[in-house]
């Protein structure tokens, strides 16, 4: 019964995780004419969110290998909680920013270490749980950033917003923590010498570099969407929120079809494919006026971005099963890092370009991940026939 129930609930928090994750965006123009905030100051909630996300992640793998997953989510739940009730009393821009740090931080530990507990409690059908798992995540990233619109568009202050969210997470936490977890299997764990190996790995390294790109180039595009889209096309505050939500269906949907797809091409062929895909739907999205039009691009964006963040996490962790947690960790950390860069950088191409370039900006993001998929896979089929020949 506790498998059963902690799996349910695992499922419970990443759905509000990822309402936590995505309102940001729908909440940065009303956030930042609380604090008198210029667009690129405003990207720095980006960077600081993600900055604690990459900050707390090799710690929280750490700490779950000494102390148990369950443990280390339950922790990181209360301590989301105190932190999404900092955020609407920070009296200035700097504990807002501190306060963001904190939610990023304890935000990543348990996106990091739901996934493994979720695998670790079904370990005969882990594919499908954790699937099933991506599932909530995008039923949550369509709620959040819908019901913050709405919520906006009533008049009711972004504050109040991140009230509800902490409210929902301490409801949540209050079912959870209470669960005795089951003697699960043990996992591999962090290595300081798998560290060093990986990162002398130039093919590994790359893989990284197209972690980081994808990450930093989706954050940036959903997150500065709402301000695009209210800006510059004059959508209201409930259209510009629920395009973000059309956005995480789509990506849904398309995880839905990207897994079918797997049966057939290579994870190599299809992260190329959704990559170029992506060139074109992020120079789309930036050029686009026509009303039918621009929510046509955004779920064509969600179409293309939806397969590539655990397609790169497969094609990275399928090349170095001997460290497996290792990779996951360095490369889920370089989507961190990615995302700490790349809206912010965003935000300064807004200012000083218009919100048009930044939103096209993404694209040369995407374009290097065809790139250098492209390239890894060419040369690791030319080294097999090469193999071949010689055998």
């Amino acid at each position: 019964m506790n498998e059963r129930s902690l799996t349910s609930l695992s499922y419970g928090v990443m759905a509000i995780f990822a309402m936590i994750l995505t309102v940001t965006g729908p909440l940065l123009p009303a956030m930042s004419r609380s604090f008198e905030l210029s667009m690129a100051e405003a990207g720095l909630l980006f960077t600081v969110n993600f900055s604690g996300f990459v900050a707390f992640i090799l710690v929280g793998g750490v700490l779950a290998d000494r102390l148990g997953k369950k443990r280390v989510i339950s922790a990181s739940l209360i301590g989301l909680t105190i932190s999404l009730l900092l955020l609407p009393v920070a009296p200035s821009f700097a504990a807002a920013c501190a306060a963001m740090f904190l939610i990023g931080g304890f935000g990543g530990v348990i996106e990091s270490q739901i996934g493994a507990l979720i695998a670790a409690l079904n370990p005969a059908r882990t594919s499908y749980y954790l699937n099933l798992s991506q599932v909530f995540f995008g039923v949550g990233a369509l709620v959040g950033p819908l019901g913050a619109g709405l919520l906006l568009a009533a008049g009711v202050d972004w504050r109040a917003v991140y009230l509800v969210l902490a409210g929902l997470t301490l409801a949540l936490t209050a079912v959870f923590v209470p669960l005795r977890a089951p003697q699960l299997v043990s996992t591999d764990r962090i290595t300081w010498q798998a560290f060093r190996a990986l990162l002398s790995d130039g093919r590994f390294l790359l893989i990284c570099l197209c972690m980081m790109l994808y990450t930093g180039a989706e954050v940036g595009s959903w997150g500065w969407m709402s301000t695009f889209l209210s800006q510059s096309l004059g959508f209201s505050v409930v259209a510009s929120s629920a395009a973000v939500g059309v956005f995480w269906a789509a990506v849904t949907i398309g995880r839905f079809a990207v897994g079918q797809l797997t049966l057939r091409y290579s994870a190599a062929a299809i992260i190329v494919a959704l990559a170029l895909a992506s060139v074109v739907a992020v120079l789309l999205a930036a050029v686009v006026s026509e009303g039918a039009m621009v929510w046509v691009v955004i779920a064509a964006l969600g179409l293309a971005f939806s397969s590539q963040w655990p397609l790169i996490v497969a094609f990275g962790s399928e090349r170095y099963p001997a460290s497996s947690g290792t990779v996951f960790a360095l490369l889920v950390g370089s989507g961190g890092l990615g995302t700490t860069i790349i809206p912010l950088a965003m935000g300064t191409i807004g200012e000083s370009s218009g919100l048009r370039a930044a939103m096209a900006s993404p694209a040369l993001a995407f374009l290097a991940i065809a790139a250098i998929i492209g390239v890894l896979a060419y040369r690791e089929r030319r080294a097999a026939v090469e193999a071949g020949a010689m055998a």
